[in-house]
């Protein structure tokens, strides 16, 4: 399992910074599927601490119609609340290494763009559908972070294992 650590910049004012994919050799017949890992137990007490931290920014060019709310920059800040610490980064990356080296081919941490765009939406409102959806790491049995660790997958982005036409 390959780990690809991107440190974050030494003036950020901030701890949970870190966002994480492990890229799955073969799930739900798809190869190298991307899963986008993120904290699903988030503390709304910290978003008082986010606020005043200027972490949102101006829309992107697909921002939805009506995001430019006062409730489109709290789903915003909601979404760095699934990003990790380094710590909790660490003791995942740990976790993964040796619960499912076998299975992940890597394992990349690297640190939010900050600002995060209005518009943006924690990966947790994703409603889940036939090709998306969450793998609950932390229902594995002996699951032993404190912290609950979901990874948001979108199976239409991956190539199958069988071709489709045969």
């Amino acid at each position: 399992m390959e780990h690809i650590i991107v440190p974050a910049p030494p003036f950020v004012q901030m701890e949970r910074i870190y966002s994480m994919t492990a890229t799955i050799k073969t799930f739900k017949g798809r190869r190298n599927v991307v899963t986008h890992l993120f904290r699903a137990d988030t503390d709304t007490a910290e978003l008082d601490e986010l606020r005043p931290l200027g972490l949102v920014g101006k829309p992107d060019e697909e921002t939805p119609e009506g995001a430019d709310t006062p409730e489109g920059a709290e789903n915003a800040l909601r979404s760095v609340l699934e990003a990790f610490t380094a710590d909790e980064g660490n003791a995942l990356l740990a976790y993964l290494e040796k619960r499912y080296a076998a299975h992940i081919t890597e394992v990349r941490v690297s640190p939010l763009e900050l600002p995060v765009p209005l518009g943006s939406a924690p990966l947790a409102s994703v409603p889940e559908g036939r090709t998306i959806g969450f793998i609950r790491f932390d229902a594995a049995p002996d699951y032993p972070l404190p912290f609950s660790v979901r990874g948001f997958y979108d199976l239409d982005a991956h190539e199958p294992l069988v071709s489709e036409d045969e």
